[in-house]
């Protein structure tokens, strides 16, 4: 086959995200990278896979992290090689809160997938460059040895009892607010409910009931939130009942492990099936791509352009579909995300203000007001 030219590659690293969603970058033998968009985020550990690529071999390559990340890395027959990703795979269940922010970003930006999408991947783009069927047995696999851990909850230090019930009430809003949006990836990279034990448990001397009741009361929880979320009452109890039928067939706390995540997940899951059902796709695609680039300087050309539409198809299909103007939509997602660090961190108005990106603080009051009703000050007060 003839060379690709920096046009063709190009086009095949956006159609790439515009299909899959996942992060498409490409470097030539000599090192040099195509100017591709959007960009791909970089790990905040500063990983040596990124910042050396590894030597295009003549299949792919897909190369794992222990906080479970993973990039995907297919040849260029004598051009160079692609790099999909980094992406978060569907295994990486988080037992607690990412305290450090810059990983919370990090995580929250990246498409949620699984190993055998990745594989699929490698077939389809080996074929697209070559031509030639990819044996599923050719696809290689390596993995970090040496990562940085992710900053959990548990290492910092330990709170009086009565600040832990009140984070663990924050935790079970920010859960109902994630699951009534259909925010499924958000909740699988960044909380879990209670461990057992974490905050005290039902049924103190039977260890497996004490899970047990913890993950029933999961499933009520999540359920109200899908509901509220738009899932109809039915379809969520007959979900329900499928749970707790799981649940209680279980005969060891083994068995129930990562299931208060995955209960989680499955309702959000449930709820964004429902958006997709009243969205068409490319506001679904505007609706996800804010959400995951709220800490980023957003306008209607921004997104447009990341989706792949023009502006003024864009504002008038939003509108029609939402009600709501596009930079509308983005302050109130802003004041959402605002509403969160207000009740977990102690972040200024003004750090708050710049993080998300509002021309000043007291405009960031002015909506913050205009959409709650009470100022920030006041909300903090209340909500701290």
């Amino acid at each position: 086959m003839s060379p690709l030219s920096t046009a063709d590659l190009t086009q095949i690293a956006e159609s790439l995200y515009g299909t899959t969603g996942f992060f498409v970058s490409y470097q030539s033998l000599t090192g040099e990278e195509l100017d591709i968009s959007p960009a791909a985020p970089s790990h905040p550990s500063r990983l040596s896979i990124e910042q050396e690529w590894p030597e295009p071999d003549q299949t792919p390559l897909l190369y794992t992290l222990k906080d479970g990340t993973a990039y995907l890395f297919i040849p260029v027959q004598e051009q160079g090689q692609y790099r999909i990703g980094p992406v978060l795979l569907q295994s990486a269940l988080f037992r607690a809160h990412i305290q450090d922010e810059t990983f919370h970003q990090f995580y929250k930006a990246l498409t949620r997938t699984t190993e055998n999408r990745l594989i699929d991947c490698a077939h389809l783009v080996h074929r697209l460059l070559t031509g030639q069927q990819l044996a599923k047995r050719d696809i290689r696999t390596e993995s970090e040895s040496e990562d940085q851990e992710i900053p959990l909850i548990a290492d910092v230090s330990p709170h009086t009892a009565t600040t832990a019930y009140i984070k663990a009430w924050e935790r079970e809003q920010q859960i109902i607010e994630w699951i009534s949006s259909g925010q499924s990836e958000r909740l699988a990279t960044t909380y879990s409910l209670p461990a057992y034990g974490e905050f005290g448990s039902l049924a103190r001397h039977q260890p497996l009931r004490a899970e047990k009741n913890l993950l029933l009361g999961t499933v009520l929880l999540s359920a109200r939130a899908a509901i509220n979320g738009g899932l109809e009452p039915d379809e969520a109890f007959m979900l329900s009942d499928r749970m707790i039928e799981s649940i209680e067939a279980a005969t060891s706390i083994s068995e129930l492990r990562n299931r208060h995540v995955r209960i989680t997940v499955s309702f959000a899951e449930a709820v964004k099936q429902i958006q997709e059902l009243r969205h068409s796709p490319h506001v679904l695609a505007a609706i996800r791509y804010i959400q995951q680039h709220l800490y980023d300087p957003l306008s209607v050309s921004s997104i447009s352009q990341a989706i792949h539409v023009s502006s003024n198809y864009l504002s008038v299909l939003f509108k029609e579909e939402t009600g709501l103007p596009l930079a509308r939509y983005v302050i109130r997602e802003r004041i959402r995300e605002a509403k969160r660090l207000l009740r977990s961190t102690d972040d200024s108005l003004l750090t708050i203000s710049n993080k998300l990106h509002f021309s000043s603080q007291s405009h960031f009051s002015q909506a913050f007001k205009q959409t709650t009703g009470e100022t920030p000050t006041h909300y903090r007060q209340h909500h701290f």
